[in-house]
């Protein structure tokens, strides 16, 4: 059995499938699982046992002319990407995104047999034969009940030459560094073992400073820190980032990941540190790494501080104590589902989970009104205190 996976998005998007995509492996071992997905995320698939193969596909570029209503390059496009997968004889396509471009992708496929979200928008519903129940429960959960109509198509459709092994742990517990959740939902990301020596070569590069007066000391904590998200409304402020920093210098190190965007956009938070001589215990790595040496680097940390991006659901997939700052995105929709973490909130308001990409209130109110102090004081709750008292 061929089976296309289709999830062409970003990173959180593309974590949020793996336990799809491991759902299927896992109950029809025999099928090949072949992903379609956008060039720039290749790496965050590579190494993943649960995918045989992964097809790039020009998402970003076919949208920009959908956008501009190129019909005839877009049409274009199409047939190439038909040509492209008609020699794989796909049986199944499996669609968790449901949008009408990954519906085009299904018709693409030429696969008899269409599995999707129910209640999808921009016409996608037309594309798919067989469609989940329509729900508001987390991503990861919806993609799983997608994945899990493949047992009744397969019912359905004897000429299917798959057999499926009987998985009885699905529900059981996961313990993932003290944490219970389903190891249903546990999102797959995997680092390559050269890159792990690597990280620890960055980590090696920062000198103890004795200037700091770290006291009792030995190890420092190692923080990772996740600057900037995709919105604007979504991240915490500059200064907030420097409190905490200022906060921990005493026992901790620290990297800064993210990517070319906030090497610019963070660079006054990055000049402040240097002019207070914290740079001696920065990695700053803005712009600078690929997603497998962001990886590297955060499965190297003690703990992660993150709002609602990319390198949140990094650091989920690979099991590191995460502290994730929600506002305008819903935690119980987008957030953890398992490992340890902790989800702060500013509580004060009402208008938590709103998707707006610009706020009417002032100063991005939802993220401005958690305080470093929260943040610390959870970073020490999920790792205990074993760096100085808090």
């Amino acid at each position: 059995m061929n089976i296309l996976f289709v999830r062409l998005s970003y990173i959180g998007d593309i974590l949020h499938a793996t336990p799809a995509a491991r759902w299927i492996k896992e109950h029809y071992p025999e099928a090949k699982l072949h992903w379609i997905v956008t060039p720039s995320m290749v790496e965050l698939l590579q190494g993943n046992p649960y995918v045989d193969e992964i097809i790039p596909w020009e998402r970003d570029e076919y949208e920009a002319h959908s956008k501009k209503l190129h019909i005839p390059t877009m049409w274009r496009m199409w047939w190439e990407l038909r040509d492209k997968l008609k020699p794989y004889k796909f049986d199944v396509a499996v669609d968790v995104q449901g949008r009408l471009i990954t519906g085009l992708v299904l018709l693409a496929s030429g696969a008899p047999i269409r599995l999707g979200l129910g209640g999808t928008k921009e016409l996608n519903w037309m594309f798919t034969n067989y469609k989940a129940k329509p729900s508001t429960d987390h991503v990861i959960k919806r993609y799983i009940e997608v994945a899990k109509l493949l047992d009744t198509a397969v019912a359905e459709h004897s000429g299917l030459a798959t057999s499926a092994a009987v998985i009885t742990d699905d529900e059981k517990p996961c313990i993932v560094n003290g944490s219970s959740g389903k190891r249903l939902y546990r999102m797959d990301f995997f680092v390559p073992s050269n890159l792990r020596a690597w990280a620890e070569e960055q980590w090696e590069s920062i000198n103890y400073d004795t200037a700091l007066n770290r006291g009792e000391v030995d190890k420092p904590l190692r923080i990772g820190l996740v600057l900037g998200t995709s919105w604007a409304t979504k991240e915490w402020p500059q200064e907030k980032w420097y409190s905490l920093i200022k906060s921990l210098q005493y026992r901790a190190n620290f990297v800064c990941l993210g990517g070319a965007k906030e090497a610019i956009q963070y660079k006054p938070l990055m000049d402040s540190i240097t002019a207070d001589g914290l740079d001696k215990i920065m990695l700053n790595m803005l712009g600078k790494t690929t997603l497998q040496e962001v990886g590297a680097l955060i499965e190297s940390c003690d703990v992660v501080v993150t709002a609602d991006t990319g390198s949140l659901h990094i650091a989920l997939a690979l099991n590191k104590p995460v502290v994730a700052l929600f506002g305008p995105t819903d935690p119980k929709l987008w957030g953890p589902l398992t490992g340890d973490f902790k989800v702060l909130v500013n509580d004060e308001l009402d208008c938590l989970g709103c998707r707006k990409r610009r706020c009417p209130k002032p100063d991005q109110y939802c993220m401005s009104g958690i305080e470093s102090v929260r943040v610390k004081k959870a970073i020490f709750e999920l790792i205990g205190d074993k760096h100085g008292k808090v």
